[in-house]
């Protein structure tokens, strides 16, 4: 697992045990800025200057959406973004209630993820 997964599985987590109370205790909301700050730090939300995009994660992901795959397998590369990191990611990041996110996240099946894998793993040797 890596350092971006334990902190999104972290903040999961804690949002699940806030949600369970209702509110955030204190410490709890240190918890999650401390954890959301650690999480900006990670390269899929590395912020982007002079583009359409905020974060490096982004990109990736508009590329696969415009059928770019290979573009965006380079990208992955040179960002030094692994796909766990990067469909993790894409759970955290985009919204599936979002009419103009959800078609993105509908495109990431198992079979599109292994695909990713595969592919990155080929590139990167």
């Amino acid at each position: 697992m890596t350092e971006q997964s334990k902190i999104i599985a972290e903040l999961h987590i804690l949002i699940m045990a806030i949600l369970k109370n209702g509110s955030a205790s204190v410490e709890q909301g240190h918890e999650l800025d401390k954890l959301e700050d650690i999480l900006l730090q990670q390269n899929c939300f590395k912020e982007m200057k002079d583009s359409e995009y905020t974060y490096q994660g982004e990109e990736i992901a508009a590329l696969f959406l415009s059928n770019s795959y290979n573009q965006a397998i380079d990208k992955m590369c040179e960002y030094n973004i692994l796909p766990e990191d990067f469909f993790g990611f894409t759970q955290y990041h985009f919204d599936e209630d979002d009419d103009e996110e959800e078609e993105l996240v509908k495109m990431f099946t198992n079979n599109f993820i292994s695909e990713v894998v595969k592919a990155h793993k080929i590139h990167s040797k």
